[in-house]
């Protein structure tokens, strides 16, 4: 079950902590299954270093898992087959890449190193589906079934957040921050 997603840089120096603040939101549609996996990132604003990071996308009960990985450029994604059956991870977007097909317990990796939307397939499948969402950005959050997400570990300052989702679109967001408080947030869902 994919749970809620916070990624952001901390100080572990009281000083700088207390800097910080973050943004807390609350995504909305008219269907409660479109609340999972919305996709908020700081579009202007401080991104955050860039950073090298594995993650780990599974193929499990014919099923991408999580179905929607939001990563920063330059991470790896492990793709694992859980399933007793070959499968095989391929996509047409952006770099374009065929990983082949492996058989359960073996994995396959892939360094993501431009930004955009990747819509992972199975050549095995073809009703497998899942998203590989690549930001510049290592100021990212994804909601969790109630729509519910944090930024967090924000230095002070006006931010411009994206929204990224499956089916939806919502405007960008300008949104304060101020130091040692949360920024609350509204994300209305409504169709592309």
């Amino acid at each position: 079950m994919l749970t809620l997603l916070t990624l952001a840089t901390l100080s572990s120096s009281p000083a700088l902590a207390d800097s910080t603040g973050g943004v807390t939101g609350t995504v909305t549609a008219d269907a409660a299954k479109n609340l999972i996996n919305t996709v908020v990132y700081v579009k202007q604003g401080d991104k955050g270093p860039a950073s090298a990071k594995t993650v780990r996308m599974d193929q499990s009960g014919l099923m991408f898992m999580p179905h929607v990985l939001p990563i920063q450029q330059g991470w790896t994604v492990d793709f694992y087959n859980s399933d007793s059956v070959g499968h095989n991870v391929f996509t047409m977007d952006g770099e374009k890449y065929d990983l082949g097909t492996w058989p359960q317990g073996e994995k396959r990796s892939y360094t993501f190193t431009k930004p955009g939307t990747y819509r992972q397939l199975c050549r095995v499948h073809d009703d497998m589906l899942g998203y590989i969402v690549v930001l510049d950005t290592a100021r990212f959050a994804i909601s969790d079934k109630d729509g519910h997400f944090t930024l967090a570990g924000l230095p002070a300052g006006t931010y411009t957040l994206g929204v990224w989702h499956e089916k939806l679109a919502a405007a960008d967001l300008v949104v304060t921050v101020t130091a040692g408080k949360n920024a609350t947030v509204t994300v209305p869902l409504a169709a592309k």
